[in-house]
């Protein structure tokens, strides 16, 4: 990254405020996926042009998250191959696995699949990992002076960012329970904004392979929701 296209410290700190507000948002409403192209897409983008300067130019500020054309391919194989290894995992050990099994076995699952993919792709994760990873992870990286130190606070953050999820949406089996709640929401999002955030570093900034991987996470867990329902 040039020297135009690293966040300031006080975009840093704003990034931190932002989500802040955005948490405390999501207590008092849950929102749709579609309105995360406001909340987790657009106003952060408007963050990074108000305080990036007058000299950043569409490029840059692209930058700053993670898309740079030169080197979008970079770390795409590992993602890809993280994330068979988990919806291998997802298939055969993990609490879903028999919804998913039916699915595969009844053949549904050679539609839905694709299907969820794509949809997973434009929705939670580009969105999220455009946020997370892209907007706080590179921000609070430059408050911290430590890529890593930036992936353990992010994924945190992003763990908590799932708790009004977990306890509010009835379609989670934690709704209405806090203390399945938290666990629920960290069992997910720790480990998985671990990975995700320690791929975004190994892949040089590179934001295209953590919303692949984040798609091919969500994917499969995503079909039950359309064949077996919230149950």
């Amino acid at each position: 990254m040039d020297r135009l296209s690293l966040p300031s410290r006080c975009e840093s700190w704003a990034a931190l405020a932002y989500f802040g507000a955005y948490l405390g948002y999501l207590f008092a409403t849950l929102e749709t996926e579609f309105a995360h192209w406001l909340t987790l897409v657009a106003i952060p983008i408007l963050i990074a042009l108000t305080f990036g300067g007058s000299r950043r130019s569409p490029s840059n500020v692209l930058a700053t998250f993670g898309l740079r054309r030169e080197n979008w391919r970079r770390g795409v194989g590992w993602a890809l191959l993280l994330g068979i290894l988990i919806t291998v995992g997802q298939v055969t050990l993990f609490g879903q696995r028999r919804e998913i099994l039916a699915l595969i076995e009844s053949g549904q699952a050679l539609w839905l699949y694709p299907l969820m993919l794509l949809l997973m792709f434009l929705m939670a994760g580009f969105t999220e990992e455009f946020f997370f990873r892209g907007f706080l992870q590179t921000r609070i990286e430059v408050l911290t002076g430590s890529p890593w130190t930036a992936v353990a606070i992010v994924a945190v953050l992003f763990s908590v960012y799932h708790l009004p999820y977990a306890y509010f949406n009835p379609m989670w089996p934690s709704a209405g329970d806090w203390g399945l709640a938290w666990r629920a929401a960290f069992s997910n999002g720790l480990p998985g904004g671990l990975v995700l955030g320690a791929l975004y570093v190994r892949s040089g900034s590179n934001l295209v392979p953590c919303i692949v991987l984040h798609s091919m996470i969500n994917a499969a867990p995503a079909m039950t929701m359309i064949k077996f329902g919230a149950g």
